[in-house]
């Protein structure tokens, strides 16, 4: 019987995760700031590796760990994109107000909250090209657990009046509130439409399986991290079917 109960203990202890808590923003210490690089990986003629850095993204948290502001600048297009956070009494967040480079108007998405859970995020833009619309909707368990989300985009073409765009991807978590499986539904064109699985080590995530509309596995992207001494990621490589095809790192400036 002793015997036993060492062998469930141990099995016990081996599917435990000893990942050490984390703030809501994925972070185990609180930073000022997170400068990210996304670097593709390709091969010239020569089949020699070429690192080309795509995207520089800046962000930068308050005092409780959110985040108030996000920088991208797209090096590939020669764009950039800001993100304002803004944050209601109840430190819950209430309005992004996005900008954008090459547009100069601003986009804005709005949240409303039922007492303290988030039920729905709408924005709207139009400018002389095009009107875009889009609606986020949040369902919960009896625990008040995130399980299920939805995003639909529209995208209509302001001269002709014809829709460019309409999706809807429809996502569900498991219980500690990271998503396990999402569904791209394109309702222009079915075709198109993806599913998503994802797989975790804890609360890292290390695997993402895509199949498309006909349920074919048509990509496995596996994740290798790096971390620093407080166990945050600085290093993520992006490996889909067996090749590397992207490097994500990580400068975090700690408060």
């Amino acid at each position: 019987m002793n015997r036993l109960l060492i062998i469930l203990f141990s099995i016990f202890l081996i599917g435990c995760c000893n990942e050490p808590k984390l703030l809501n923003n994925g972070l185990t210490k609180s930073v000022s700031q997170i400068t990210e690089y996304t670097i593709k990986m390709e091969n010239d003629s020569l089949n020699n590796k070429v690192q080309d850095t795509l995207v520089i993204t800046e962000k930068k948290y308050n005092e409780n760990d959110q985040i108030i502001n996000r920088h991208q600048r797209n090096l590939f297009a020669d764009e950039t994109m800001n993100i304002e956070f803004i944050y209601n009494n109840e430190k819950k967040i209430k309005r992004e107000i996005v900008t954008l480079s090459n547009d100069s108007s601003n986009f804005v998405v709005n949240y409303f909250y039922k007492d303290t859970l988030l039920l729905e995020t709408k924005s709207e833009s139009k400018n002389d090209i095009f009107q875009f619309e889009q609606v986020g909707s949040y369902k919960y368990n009896s625990d008040n657990k995130l399980k299920e989300s939805s995003l639909k985009q529209i995208y209509i073409d302001v001269e002709s009046n014809d829709t460019i765009t309409n999706t809807l991807e429809i996502s569900k978590y498991n219980d500690r509130e990271f998503v396990t499986e999402s569904k791209l539904s394109d309702l222009k064109k079915p075709e198109r439409n993806r599913k998503s699985e994802y797989k975790y080590d804890c609360e890292v995530l290390m695997e993402i399986k895509e199949f498309n509309s006909k349920d074919s596995l048509i990509s496995t992207t596996e994740y290798k991290y790096e971390f620093d001494k407080f166990e945050n990621w600085i290093k993520r490589e992006s490996i889909e079917n067996d090749k590397l095809n992207y490097i994500r790192t990580r400068e975090l400036k700690y408060k």
